[in-house]
């Protein structure tokens, strides 16, 4: 009597400690629905990230131009549309505090950021249009200087300027 009931104890633990294969199949596959939904947010969410920090650092560049305007002259400065050198000289004329005659407010833009120019469609890009910054959305054809969402392009070493520096897009 006692082996039978010890077998049949045997048996009901056999059967309700396994998973048939279709139950494996059923939970594999409500996993991976739930990991797509997943997916599909994050990538979005990273997306939208990367807009709001680029829509940031051009108002950013761009309220430094209207202070900058403000004390000193307006900036209009035409470049090259084919390289970012008038992003930069812009750049740099925003980072610039004379050591001699300091203009109060100077600088007018974080003396370590450094960023660096591309034309990939993939970025997005600040493009000087010879008054303010505008944004250069990806899928958008043009050079300007790349912003990194990361904040790679902080922190860098301050721009060493000239003796003779003149800042651009004087009268």
């Amino acid at each position: 009597m006692r082996s039978a009931i010890t077998k049949m104890r045997l048996q009901h633990a056999r059967r309700c400690g396994a998973y048939s294969l279709v139950e494996l199949i059923i939970v594999i596959t409500v996993l991976g629905i739930i990991a797509s939904i997943g997916v599909v947010g994050y990538t979005a969410t990273v997306n939208g990230s990367q807009a709001i920090v680029a829509a940031n650092l051009e108002e950013t560049l761009n309220t430094a131009v209207h202070r900058f305007n403000e004390t000193n002259y307006e900036i209009i400065y035409a470049g090259g549309a084919s390289s970012s050198a008038a992003e930069l000289a812009v750049l740099r004329t925003l980072q610039y505090r004379n050591p001699v005659y300091p203009q109060p407010g100077s600088p007018y833009i974080r003396q370590d950021y450094s960023p660096v120019s591309s034309s990939s469609t993939s970025d997005y890009r600040l493009v000087w249009s010879g008054t303010l910054f505008t944004l250069l959305a990806p899928g958008t054809v043009g050079n300007g200087l790349m912003v990194s969402p990361s904040g790679a392009d902080l922190g860098q070493a301050k721009y060493t300027y000239p003796t003779n520096y003149v800042t651009v897009g004087y009268p």
